[in-house]
């Protein structure tokens, strides 16, 4: 099977997925993740802004803003590459081609070693963290030299041995999987 073919069906799943679910996932992953060492440590969380049927990184966003961490925000720039900027309640959001949330005003990105935690987006992974992605490549390219922690926070059907099948050299391994309770 193909990452377009196994990304196809994970949209699918994701699309058919009942809101109540969604939102039990959510609450879950949320909770697991602000019990991890990972999150505790960090003063500078990475992650994209999602959009539905993806699970909701607002709470994330939200749970972060609380504890008085700085949440930064992907803009992917030309050639691929991956470029983070602060994100407040008042940052401005524009639609980028690529259908993600991006920041308006991209002064000063934040430079990598500042990152301590990045929340790597995907739509389905293998146990040993490789994931298949929206395409494209960006978080593999930024993670290549990336020092710091990873996390994916997964659905419990995005878990898929068929990403072993097409793992490439290049892909990035996350270097920690949490799973929603069914």
């Amino acid at each position: 099977m193909s990452k377009q073919k196994i990304r196809k069906d994970m949209f699918h799943q994701l699309n058919d997925l009942e809101e109540e679910r969604r939102l039990q996932y959510n609450e879950d992953l949320l909770h697991q993740l602000m019990q991890t060492t990972e999150w505790h440590e960090a003063e500078c969380i990475a992650m994209t802004l999602s959009r539905p049927p993806e699970l909701d990184t607002q709470l994330v966003v939200e749970a972060a803003w609380q504890l008085g961490k700085q949440v930064v925000i992907p803009f992917s720039g030309k050639n691929s590459v991956l470029s983070f900027f602060i994100y407040e309640p008042t940052t401005e959001l524009e639609l980028s081609s690529y259908g993600l949330l991006e920041p308006k005003k991209r002064l000063n990105p934040i430079n990598k070693s500042d990152i301590h935690l990045i929340i790597v987006p995907g739509l389905a992974y293998a146990s040993e963290g490789y994931r298949v992605g929206f395409g494209g490549g960006f978080y593999d390219r930024y993670l290549a030299d990336y020092g710091g922690r990873t996390i994916s926070l997964l659905y419990p059907f995005q878990l898929n041995r068929i990403v072993e099948d097409v793992v490439e050299p290049f892909d990035i391994a996350v270097e920690k999987l949490l799973i929603a309770s069914e």
